[in-house]
């Protein structure tokens, strides 16, 4: 008679254990090259989702008065599909792209005054064609969000330190300012699509009110107002931050940062699902009641922080641990939200929350050698908030978070990556985020070597994080050198990142001059 032999717990868990370890390996199957020059400038690297990614760049060249811009498009595998050289006005610098509705816009802007003279392109890559739009508003006007819906173009700003949101209308060829905005004390915090081509407008007052509000309101794509809703916030607190979700699923969700009235630093997160027809409950979560935000800290001061924010709830007072926050992305999921942040130390010529700033530098397309401009090829749609890119400043990147929320708004699990003294002359966003079968997996870049880690199991454990080099492209290839400062890692679509940079390699089965100056970008995949 055959015995059934039963295997022994210790052994399933530890084959768990391998299992969902080898699930969350990544891999680095595509790779594409451009060999550049150190006199040439750099890209600007644009998702286009599953349609693959644009890379486009000033290429610092003339031709019968006009400058030349280079386009590539490369498809999911990093192949390219679609090069071109724009040849566009001398004054013209690009300030904004989006993609939406498989069609790259491009938004540039003529000369360097606040009466903006627009450029809008609007590649449609599948057809190999370009068209161009000219705009123009005739209002001194300080541009901090851009977007499309539809086929129009969305513009949140300030006029006169007010906020201010025009559109305009490629249908119709003409422009319009959104009335009811034109509030003093008012912080217009996100301007965001949604997903049925229509858009939100967030904003919240500032000060002078003991009882301080946030609003937030839907339009369509012809700036017709479809919702408009008012939430009440708690009078001893002030709003720093906001985004909105877009509409993936059936919920719309507004969540960021919170602090003193008079303050910068920020307390902790709120969030709030928005249902104009009801009272709405914004919950309130201070950063030290969280499990793992913290972690960046050594773990006697995280305890005693932890104690003394015990204690002051016991006592029925607001924990009083701050910390500078910025929120970049909400990924919304059937069962919920999940909120990216990071955690940063500024240097004291930043101001992080400068109401009425310019969320771009108007200078980041002049002339520098790729490696002498850090982040000129960062910018634009939907840049958070009014931070200034102003440079020779000092960032220091201290943490990338990432918060579940429910569908009520509630907070979940938190799990955080510390980030290896990554510094930076302006504020930019590190790490991100995929979810893999509900786990959280968070990386980030240094050099070229990229940091990664999948949630455990235990909310209580910190996972471990591991670490990889950026792949290269032939096995003889050797690394000489990696660009620290224009090199970047973004979510993509699915589970899959792009990665890019610039480096000096050497082939040694070459003859002759056996190095390299390429730029690049890797797909890499969460598995």
């Amino acid at each position: 008679m055959n015995q059934i032999r039963l295997i022994p717990s210790w052994v399933l868990l530890l084959l768990i254990t391998i299992a969902q370890d080898a699930f969350s390996q990544l891999h680095q199957p595509y790779r594409f090259e451009q060999v550049v020059k150190n006199s040439e400038e750099g890209f600007t690297v644009i998702s286009l989702k599953k349609e693959g990614l644009a890379l486009i760049r000033d290429m610092h060249k003339f031709a019968e008065g006009k400058k030349k811009w280079q386009l590539e498009i490369v498809d999911t595998v990093l192949t390219k599909v679609w090069s071109t050289e724009l040849e566009l006005e001398s004054r013209l610098i690009l300030v904004g792209y989006e993609y939406n509705l498989r069609h790259l816009y491009l938004l540039f802007r003529e000369g360097e005054s606040d009466y903006y003279n627009f450029r809008l392109l609007t590649v449609l890559f599948y057809e190999k064609e370009i068209q161009t739009n000219e705009i123009k508003f005739e209002v001194n006007f300080k541009m901090t969000h851009f977007t499309m819906a539809g086929s129009s173009a969305i513009f949140g700003g300030n006029v006169s330190n007010e906020p201010a949101v025009l559109l305009y209308s490629q249908s119709s060829n003409h422009t319009k300012v959104l009335p009811g905005l034109f509030i003093r004390d008012i912080s217009l915090l996100d301007v965001r699509t949604n997903q049925n081509q229509s858009f939100n407008v967030l904003l919240a007052e500032r000060k002078g009110k003991e009882k301080k509000r946030l609003a937030v309101r839907t339009y369509d794509q012809d700036g017709n107002l479809l919702m408009d809703d008012v939430i009440n916030i708690d009078g001893q607190f002030s709003i720093l931050t906001g985004l909105t979700s877009t509409l993936e699923s059936d919920e719309m969700i507004i969540a960021g940062t919170y602090g003193d009235p008079n303050g910068k630093q920020a307390l902790g997160y709120y969030s709030v699902v928005v249902d104009p027809f009801n009272e709405q409950l914004v919950t309130y979560t201070d950063f030290s009641s969280l499990n793992h935000f913290l972690d960046y800290l050594s773990p006697r001061r995280a305890d005693k922080i932890k104690a003394k924010t015990r204690k002051q709830k016991t006592l029925g007072r607001q924990p009083d641990y701050k910390a500078y926050v910025v929120p970049f992305r909400i990924e919304e999921r059937p069962k919920g939200f999940y909120l990216l942040s990071e955690l940063y130390y500024p240097s004291n010529s930043v101001n992080p929350y400068s109401y009425g700033g310019n969320y771009y530098n108007p200078n980041a397309y002049g002339y520098y050698p790729y490696g002498m401009s850090p982040f000129s090829t960062r910018y634009f749609n939907n840049y958070p908030y009014g931070y200034s890119t102003v440079r020779n400043t000092d960032v220091r990147m201290v943490q990338t978070m990432v918060t579940e929320l429910d569908l009520h708004g509630k907070p979940g699990k938190d799990v955080t990556l510390k980030l290896n003294e990554i510094k930076q002359s302006s504020l930019e966003q590190v790490g991100d985020f995929v979810i893999l079968r509900d786990s959280i997996c968070i990386v980030y870049k240094k050099e070229e070597d990229i940091f990664y880690q999948k949630e455990s199991g235990d909310p209580d454990e910190k996972p471990s994080i591991k670490q990889t080099k950026v792949k290269l492209q032939k096995e003889n290839d050797v690394l000489k050198n990696e660009n620290e400062f224009e090199s970047q890692v973004r979510f993509w679509y699915g589970h899959n990142f792009y990665v890019w940079g610039y480096q000096t390699i050497k082939d040694t089965t070459r003859e002759g001059d056996q190095t390299r100056h390429v730029f690049y970008v890797n797909r890499f995949s969460m598995e």
